[in-house]
């Protein structure tokens, strides 16, 4: 798959959470991509592994809107 396919994909699963209300509330990264904790307001949790670099510059975005709409 090529690294454009694995970006589509993972920003897509990330648009996903984020459409069901999910919130970013926890990052971890490490050399092999940054995990993601969301929480959804109903209390169900999930984890997203993302492993493209243009992933996590997508959940930065997010997660300064994010902060920008709790502001």
């Amino acid at each position: 798959m090529s690294e454009f396919a694995q970006f589509k994909l993972e920003k897509q699963k990330l648009d996903d959470f984020v459409a069901q209300k999910f919130k970013i509330v926890g990052v971890k990264e490490d050399l092999e991509g940054a995990w993601l904790d969301l929480e959804h307001p109903g209390g169900e949790t999930a984890n997203l592994h993302l492993t493209t670099a243009n992933a996590r510059k997508y959940y930065v975005s997010l997660l300064l809107k994010q902060e920008q709409t709790q502001a």
